[in-house]
């Protein structure tokens, strides 16, 4: 109103008299054209925004999560005789949905949406219940998720317990149990156990287990063989029906690299699946272990828990050195040469009763280039750190305070592409807040230019920002420095917190191989994701192409030339994914050795190869039991407040979804703005009363 008041105003002012003078009829006229316009100039210099508000309901959601794994395509499941039309069973639970708003996945080792039931299909090699529940609640929580209807066998293969899942779930699960739960008639190999490296010259064993299901007697034929033949064999009885039998096979580690081995046995009348009566088994054999140096300034549970966790790598063979509070050692002495040792781990060390001299002879070592892992401690010598290795860590100690504080870390966003944190195990931010608080010392620590941080620390919930743990070099010298006490809490958490512990002792083992691997500067690098697949699995390759720089190429071609077990060969292209990294997804490949050649070229020349090899076995997990665990199932279901189903009773799913305390419609409002003074009909008015203004002026000719 202010704006429209101020318009008429100096309309009127101006119009008071005019020259020559007009009518007041006319008068009047023009000053309301002159007002409109200067009205809405002044309303447009405001910047108005319109905004509208929408309100729209949203229907509850109901997931339906199908096993798509092999072993639902056995004889009486899902599939029945593996035709290519919609199971019965699948298009029955589909009419007794219709009505509600119901999204269909399929899941083996992963999750996906299925646009049409006829799109099933009953192909995958691995089965992980427990990702698939937790990826649909991921993908509809922008939407009102009512319930989770569940069709599988219970069989799972990869992945956690999805019991654990089940009762931490937000909405109930309904559970439809498939296939069948009486035992069929089968001998399969249940569990190949193993050492998953060895060293060259040595004998591994192999120990087989062996499962027979409905056969009274029979003669059992278990072999191990590889590439060139049979390398060893036993026969035996058939153990009794019901029961297991363990049988051990001996391979001889002859050259170092990897080998794959195939473990066989012999066929049996009317059994439910062949597939389960080979498994397969990859072995690296290696020249030497990796010599450790643990260095403790006193004894603690970090000490004992990083010992028993380095330990436990088979390519590694530790020395563990703790000082006494005299400052010597409680067993051996510091080496005069470090030219045998490939890393240091010091926890604690430099104490508190460190000699200076024993703490100058660590860092000279360091110096010539032995790497370093450096754990901070309540028992560490912050004024010899400083001293001796400020030059040496990828973190320098500015400031000195000897206390510590209950906290946490968080990953950066560098911690994403470092391989130190590629574990296996879905790691985020949420998963280290979990864990039990650690101590973080109160010192001033900031990172050296070089260096990469990995986590910052965050104390009660609060970012507080600075580095807890880093890597990096400092010459020709690899290092790492984690900045907390108190880690055996988290390498031995409890039960609910296996995954987040299993996480973390990933990371420590994965910084301890980053420490002492030697530098690749090959400047093409091809590797697949595993060096032993599955039968069914998809295989795929990793590439990455640098400049002689090492600066990655994303511009370059990558060709590779597969050979498969036959001596043929196939050539392909893999896809660049930006930052000089490429990939290529082979698809499943039948069972035996395959070869790769890779090629990057530029500007038609040559950048360099890259070679290596991998295998696909014939072990299949998805058969390893035929019998459905219908228990597993019930307890899915009862543990997240849902029920189980049977399948001759879906029609009163419906009923049982509508009467759930969360089935209800949820309003969204959306908001949307409008800005005015951008839009061009506004515009286009204050052209045509100003032009109107002018045209009347000009004709009755006013000045």
């Amino acid at each position: 109103m202010l704006l429209l008041f101020v318009a008429i105003a100096a309309s009127w002012w101006t119009y008071r008299t005019t020259v020559p003078e007009i009518k007041p009829l006319l008068r009047l006229f023009l000053g309301t054209l002159r007002a409109v316009s200067l009205g809405l100039i002044l309303f447009l210099l405001f910047e108005p925004i319109l905004q509208r508000s929408v309100s729209k309901d949203v229907r509850p959601v109901v997931a339906v999560l199908i096993d798509g794994s092999q072993s639902m395509a056995l004889s009486d499941s899902l599939l029945g005789d593996s035709s290519p039309q919609l199971p019965d069973k699948v298009r029955s639970l589909q009419r007794s949905l219709a009505g509600l708003d119901v999204r269909y996945y399929s899941f083996g080792s992963q999750i996906q949406s299925l646009d049409s039931l006829q799109s099933l299909q009953i192909v995958e090699g691995r089965t992980d219940i427990a990702s698939a529940l937790q990826s649909v609640s991921e993908q509809l929580s922008d939407v009102p998720l009512s319930s989770v209807i569940l069709v599988s066998d219970g069989l799972y293969n990869s992945g956690t317990n999805p019991i654990h899942v089940a009762e931490r779930y937000e909405v109930p699960i309904f559970t439809v149990a498939h296939g069948d739960s009486t035992t069929r008639k089968d001998v399969r190999i249940v569990q190949v156990i193993s050492n998953e490296l060895t060293y060259a010259g040595s004998s591994v064993p192999v120990l087989v287990r062996i499962r027979n299901d409905g056969y009274s007697s029979g003669q059992l034929a278990v072999r191990l063989s590889d590439a060139s033949g049979v390398l060893d064999q036993i026969s035996l009885p058939l153990p009794a029906p019901g029961t297991e039998s363990e049988v051990e096979l001996t391979y001889d580690a002859a050259t170092a690299g990897r080998t794959s081995l195939t473990i066989g046995i012999n066929r049996f009348v009317d059994e439910a699946t062949f597939r389960n009566n080979t498994s397969s088994l990859s072995i690296l054999v290696i020249d030497q272990k990796k010599k450790i140096l643990l260095l403790a300034g006193a004894p603690s549970p970090d000490v004992s828990n990083l010992v028993r966790l380095i330990s436990s790598d088979e390519t590694a063979e530790i020395t563990t050195l703790i000082q006494a509070p005299n400052g010597s050692f409680y067993s051996g002495e510091l080496p005069q040469d470090f030219s045998e040792t490939d890393l240091i781990v010091s926890i604690g060390f430099p104490g508190k009763a460190t000699p200076p001299a024993l703490s100058v002879s660590v860092a000279n070592a360091v110096k010539d280039g032995t790497p370093l892992f450096f754990i901070l401690d309540r028992q560490t010598d912050l004024l010899a750190v400083q001293r001796d290795f400020n030059d040496l860590l990828p973190v320098t100690l500015e400031s000195i305070r000897n206390g510590f504080l209950e906290g946490s870390f968080f990953e950066t966003t560098s911690a994403a592409s470092h391989s130190i944190f590629d574990t296996g195990v879905r790691s985020d931010n949420a998963r280290w807040g979990r864990l039990p608080p650690i101590l973080l010392n109160e010192s001033r620590w900031e990172a050296s230019p070089s260096a990469t941080v990995l986590t910052s620390s965050q104390i009660r919930g609060i970012a507080i920002g600075d580095p807890v743990f880093a890597v990096g070099r400092s010459g020709r010298t690899k290092s790492a420095a984690f900045l907390a006490h108190g880690l055996w809490k988290w390498t031995n958490a409890p039960e609910d917190l296996e995954d987040e512990s299993a996480a973390f002792n990933g990371v420590l083992k994965n910084t301890i191989q980053w420490l002492y691997a030697s530098d690749d500067n090959r400047l093409v690098r091809v590797q697949p994701s595993e060096t032993e697949y599955g039968e069914g699995e998809s295989i795929v390759l990793r590439g990455e192409v640098y400049d002689e720089t090492l600066r990655p190429l994303s511009d370059a071609s990558l060709s590779i030339q597969l050979t498969d077990p036959e001596g043929q060969q196939f050539p392909y292209e893999m896809t660049s994914l930006g930052n000089g990294r490429y990939v290529l997804d082979l698809g499943s490949l039948p069972a035996g050795s395959y070869k790769y050649l890779g090629l990057a070229m530029r500007n038609d020349g040559e950048i360099g190869t890259d070679e290596g090899q991998f295998s696909v076995g014939t072990r299949s997990l998805e058969f390893r039991n035929t019998k459905a665990d219908f228990a597993l199932m019930l307890q899915i279901s009862s543990r997240s407040g849902g029920m189980a189903v049977a399948g001759t009773d879906l029609e009163t799913l419906p009923v049982l979804i509508r009467n759930l305390p969360g089935f209800q419609s949820v309003s969204f409002s959306t908001v949307t703005q409008v800005r005015l003074w951008q839009k061009l009909p506004f515009l286009f008015m204050v052209m045509v009363f100003l032009t109107l203004e002018w045209f009347f002026r000009k004709r009755f000719g006013m000045v």
